[in-house]
This record gives structure tokens, sequence and C-alpha cells, in this order.
């Protein structure tokens, strides 16, 4: 589904809960958020940039490198 249209019935799904009774006015809201959820969003750009992070580095000559998890002596002797 495209953005718009996903803002457009979260808009209309909004406006019916405002008029429902309690029940059924949360389940509407439920369903408003479900819509909103399916907005891409600039943090969306976050999630791939998290799994570019996850990649493999590659060195100078294309060669993967391997990342440490060991942390430099602040205090070398």
């Amino acid at each position: 589904m495209d953005d718009e249209f996903c803002r457009e019935r979260a808009r209309t799904v909004r406006a019916l809960a405002e008029q429902a009774d309690p029940l059924v006015k949360r389940r509407l809201l439920q369903l408003a958020s479900h819509y909103e959820r399916r907005i891409t969003r600039p943090s969306d750009i976050r999630g791939s940039q998290a799994a570019a992070v996850s990649r493999p580095l590659e060195g100078a000559c294309g060669q993967e490198v391997e990342q440490s998890t060991e942390r430099a002596d602040p205090d070398p002797q």
C-alpha cells in the first residue's frame, strides 16, 4: 500500500473513533495505528543503516577486514 492511502485511511478511522463507543473506539484507534506503522518514515532509514553497519568491513583493496571487538588500552606502558 502506498503512504498516501495509509495516511488517509488512518485519518478516516480516527474520525470514526471519535464518534464510537469506548470498546469500538479502542479497536478503531488500534487499526489507525496499524495504518500509521505502514507509512514510510525517515526513521526507517535507521534500520537500513543498522544493516549496513552489521555487514563486514572492506579494506582499500576490497578485501574483507575483520572488525575487532577489543578496546585499545588507553594507558599503554
